[in-house]
């Protein structure tokens, strides 16, 4: 199983350019707000134990889809630094544990153009943050538009590119590596 890892942060494009990915890979589409909204169904968001749960989830997912010889995923999710690395090395255990391998591909976009962006009717559907307000207090509290620095990572800046031309450039980072 290949596994695409699309990170960044809030209104980056991560899941438009996911789902276009999977698209045309025939992957499997596993984006984060999947376990984010299912445990949200039960649990208050950020409580304890809340994104214990969901790494569980997520690795056990990844575990048997590599297993079970899913040809490939494409998983998004907004990595912090420090706080997602013990995540990030579990993940990369599970998959090449079983077999698999993994791609990592930051997609990144100035500042100016997430608060555009934040706000598109497109977050509404998963309950996305999607107030400037809420954007900025992220940003300016968590290191969510780092590079997970301990793997090799390939980065998007998407700021000026169209949706197809950051896919592109995604697709062929996928097939070349």
């Amino acid at each position: 199983m290949k596994l695409v890892v699309l990170y960044g942060p809030p209104a980056a494009g991560k899941y438009t350019i996911a789902k276009a990915i999977a698209e045309n890979l025939g992957y499997k589409l596993f984006h984060n707000h999947l376990t984010v909204d299912l445990l949200k169904n039960v649990f208050e968001f950020g409580s304890p134990g809340f994104f214990e749960l969901s790494q569980t989830i997520r690795l056990l997912i990844f575990e048997r889809a590599t297993q079970q010889n899913v040809t490939g995923i494409v998983f998004t999710f907004v990595y912090e630094k420090d706080v997602d690395d013990n995540f990030v090395r579990k993940l990369i255990k599970t998959v090449t544990s079983n077999g698999g391998e993994i791609v990592f591909i930051q997609i990144d976009c100035e500042k100016d153009e997430l608060l555009k962006r934040v706000t598109d009717e497109s977050r509404k559907a998963f309950k996305k943050v999607r107030s400037q307000e809420g954007l900025l207090a992220t940003l300016n509290s968590r290191d969510i538009t780092s590079a997970i620095d301990f793997v090799d990572s390939y980065r998007i800046e998407n700021t000026n590119l169209s949706v197809q031309e950051t896919v592109e450039k995604a697709l062929e980072i996928i097939k070349a590596d």
